[in-house]
């Protein structure tokens, strides 16, 4: 019952959507830019936290990640211009006018700071796949405040659906699913999976290969949801191929011999129960240990909440 309450709760919301946050005068903040906002200072607080851990000068590396992010949003908005040159040919002040005019191609947003990365790192003569590794993590941060912002602003909005999970979108008819918010979901869960690795000792490029793979992957999965298809499916394969390209380069592995141990297990999976019993134990423990993440993070909180003199206070509705 209360699982129920807190689902109509959220989704009620959800379908109340407001793209202007608030306003003051005749100046609107819009929601989106709010959030373009806060995923940039999440993607920048990352990137400072993991140059502090592997020692690398936090001046510079704040730079890279500025101007990458700069890139990425030029990237980002004139991919989206170019691929609706109608909407915008009419009335070209809207071009930069993005926070009334949400619109931003994430593959554009990609492509652009992947190159202005690469292009500065080459420049300064710095690791281009180490800095890749932060940066990637940064991205993901900024990734997931940019889909919540999309969806309150009515951008990269999912087709219509019947499902539970529909709500409405700005300026667009009938219920349409929550790709943004299903996609920022994910990528918090990838995020969370990737920042003890990335904390940790790990080959260069390790990261970023897995992470285009799974950027690739997920992309590949929530395009046919999507309203407006570009290339996207294209541009997922394009990504899971580069990252796995990567992968195998950095970690000196066999992918023929790979290729021929997956087949083998796959294959008795349907022929041997020894397999079987071994996936589910593998899956086991899998579920364990992330459950024992889970409850550690939680104490954490606890204990921060603490600190700050935060508590919590439940009434017993008991009748004694």
């Amino acid at each position: 019952m209360i699982g129920n309450l807190i689902k109509s709760v959220i989704f009620a919301t959800l379908t109340d959507m407001f793209p202007v946050l608030f306003s003051i005068g005749k100046i609107s903040v819009s929601t989106f830019g709010v959030f373009l906002s806060l995923g940039f200072i999440l993607g920048i607080f990352l990137i400072w936290r993991l140059a502090r851990a592997w020692d690398i000068d936090e001046e510079k590396i704040l730079d890279l990640t500025l101007l990458t992010f700069i890139g990425g949003l030029v990237g980002a908005r004139v991919y989206f211009v170019l691929t609706n040159l109608s909407f915008f040919i009419a009335s070209p002040l809207k071009i930069i006018l993005f926070t009334k005019n949400p619109g931003f191609s994430f593959w554009g947003g990609f492509l652009g700071g992947w190159l202005t990365l690469y292009f500065l790192t080459r420049r300064s003569k710095l690791d281009f796949l180490q800095l890749a590794d932060i940066g990637i993590v940064g991205f993901f941060g900024g990734l997931i405040m940019a889909n919540l912002g999309c969806l309150f602003g009515g951008c990269g909005a999912g087709i219509l659906t019947h499902s539970f999970l529909g709500v409405s979108m700005i300026g667009l008819i009938g219920k349409r699913w929550p790709i943004q918010l299903l996609e920022a979901l994910i990528y918090f869960l990838i995020l969370i999976n990737i920042w003890s690795s990335a904390t940790h000792f790990h080959q260069r490029g390790r990261i970023i290969s897995l992470c285009l793979i799974f950027i690739g992957v997920v992309e590949l999965i929530f395009e046919p949801l999507r309203q407006i298809h570009s290339e996207g499916f294209i541009f997922s394969i394009v990504l899971i191929f580069l990252g796995l390209t990567y992968f195998y380069k950095v970690t000196k592995r066999n992918i023929i011999l790979d290729i021929k141990n997956f087949s083998k297990f796959s294959l008795g999976l349907f022929t041997r129960s020894e397999n079987r019993l071994l996936v589910v134990t593998e899956l086991k423990k899998i579920w364990y240990n992330q459950k024992v993440i889970f409850s550690w993070r939680l104490r954490n909180i606890k204990k921060t909440l603490r600190r700050f003199n935060v508590r919590f206070y439940f009434k017993n509705n008991q009748q004694h």
